[in-house]
C-alpha cells in the first residue's frame, strides 16, 4: 500500500468534511474545526506500546486521536478504548472512504473529487457510516466498532472488558443480540479505622480493625470488593451509556456499612467469676461502638455491559468480568431489603453486649 497516497486521501476526505487539515509533530495528520481537534496518526503496522505513545501525546495536545492501521491485536483495541481513541482498521478504513476512492489511491490515481453529501464536522463520523448488509441487521446488535467517546466528571473504577470482548462473550451465551449499552452501576464505596478498648470488670479487651467495603447502590447488597485505583473522569461512548441513579442513600449505606463492620469485629468472650465459693461462667461480646469508628464514604460507579438477547439480558461487569443473567430489567433495582440495617445484637442471642 501507498502509505503518502493513503494519508493524501485521509487529508481530502477531512477536508471535504470542513476541517482544517494540516501536519504535526505527533501524528500524520491533524484536523481541527470550530469544535474539535483530531490528531491522525497511519502506521501499517502498529502494536500496543506504539498506541500507547500515541496516548501520551494526546493528553499533552489535548486533542482526540484516530489512529489507522492495517488491523489491531485486542490487548490494543481495550487500551484504545478506554483512552478514547477511534481506531481505523482496513475494512474500517474503506468503509469510510469507499472501495472505489481507496483502490484509485493505492493505483496512484488520485481523482479530481467525488460526490460527499453535505455535513457538518460534528456529524462526520456518522456520514461515513459503512452500509451494514441486512442480514446483519436482523441477527447482530447495531453499535458501531469504535464508537467515539466523551470524557465524564464520574467517579468510577476502570473499564477492562471492552465492547468487542463483552459482545464475543454475549453472543456465546445468547445467541442472537438485539441491544447493548454500558450503564454505570452506583456504589457506596467506603474505608474505615477504629483502634479502642473495651472493659468489663477485671477484662480487657483490645479491638482494632482497617478496611473497606462496597454497598450496591440498588440492591443494598454489602460486599469487601476492594478497588485499588479509582478514576475521577472517565470515558463514555457518545450514545448507548447510562448512568444509573441510587436508591440507597448515603445515610443508609452508612448505617449498613457500620453495622456490618461491628458484627465483623465482634469477639464472644467467656468470663469466669468467682462469687463466694463458686465459680460463675458468662458469655460477653465485645465489639466497637459507632462512634468509635472512623468511616468514609463516596458514591462510585461500575461500568456493566448490559446486552439484550431475545429471552434474557446479560450484564457483564466491565472492571472484574462478573456475569450474571436475569430476564428483566427490574430485576436489577429491586429494593425490598433497603432498610437502615439490622441489630448487629441479635446475632448473640445468648450473649450480653459490653
Amino acid at each position: 500500500m501507498n502509505d503518502s497516497a493513503v494519508i493524501g486521501i485521509i487529508k481530502s476526505i477531512f477536508t471535504f468534511y470542513g476541517y482544517s487539515v494540516t501536519s504535526s509533530d505527533i501524528s500524520d495528520l491533524v484536523a481541527q474545526n470550530d469544535t474539535e481537534k483530531l490528531f491522525i496518526k497511519y502506521e501499517p503496522s502498529t502494536n500496543f506500546n506504539n498506541a500507547r505513545y500515541f496516548a501520551v501525546n494526546l493528553k499533552k495536545n489535548n486533542g482526540k486521536g484516530i489512529l489507522i492501521s492495517n488491523n489491531f491485536d485486542d490487548r490494543t483495541k481495550r487500551f484504545a478504548s478506554n483512552e478514547g481513541i477511534s481506531l481505523w482498521d482496513r475494512e474500517e478504513l474503506e468503509s469510510w472512504v469507499g472501495k472505489s476512492v481507496l483502490s484509485g489511491a493505492l493505483s496512484g490515481r488520485i481523482g479530481q473529487g467525488y460526490p460527499v453529501e453535505e455535513t457538518t464536522g460534528a456529524d462526520m463520523f456518522s456520514a461515513f457510516q459503512a452500509p451494514v448488509p441486512e442480514e446483519k441487521l436482523r441477527n447482530e446488535p447495531v453499535i458501531d466498532k469504535y464508537e467515539k467517546t466523551i470524557r465524564l466528571s464520574l467517579p468510577s473504577v476502570q473499564l477492562n472488558i471492552g465492547k468487542q470482548d463483552a459482545l464475543s462473550i454475549a453472543k456465546e451465551k445468547l445467541g442472537v443480540l438485539k441491544s447493548m449499552k454500558l450503564k454505570f452501576v452506583p456504589t457506596w464505596y467506603y474505608r474505615y479505622s477504629f483502634s479502642t478498648q473495651k472493659m468489663y470488670r477485671s477484662k480487657t479487651v483490645d479491638l482494632e480493625g482497617k478496611g473497606e467495603g462496597c454497598i450496591n447502590g440498588l440492591t443494598f447488597e454489602n460486599s469487601c470488593t476492594v478497588y485499588s485505583d479509582i478514576l475521577e473522569s472517565t470515558l463514555v461512548p457518545t450514545k448507548n451509556y447510562e448512568i444509573v441513579r441510587p436508591v440507597v442513600e448515603k445515610k443508609d449505606a452508612s448505617a449498613k456499612a457500620i453495622d456490618s463492620i461491628i458484627r465483623d469485629y465482634a469477639k464472644e468472650e467467656r468470663i469466669n467469676e468467682m462469687i463466694g465459693d463458686t465459680i460463675v461462667f458468662q458469655q460477653k461480646v465485645f465489639a466497637p461502638d459507632p462512634s468509635d469508628i472512623t468511616l468514609g464514604i463516596e458514591l462510585i460507579h461500575i461500568p456493566v455491559w448490559e446486552i439484550e438477547g431475545e429471552n434474557k439480558i446479560l450484564e457483564i461487569n466491565g472492571h472484574d468480568g462478573h456475569i450474571t443473567e436475569k430476564k428483566t430489567a427490574s430485576a436489577l433495582t429491586g429494593s425490598d431489603n433497603r432498610v437502615a440495617g439490622n441489630d448487629v445484637r441479635r446475632t448473640y442471642d445468648d450473649a450480653e453486649f459490653v
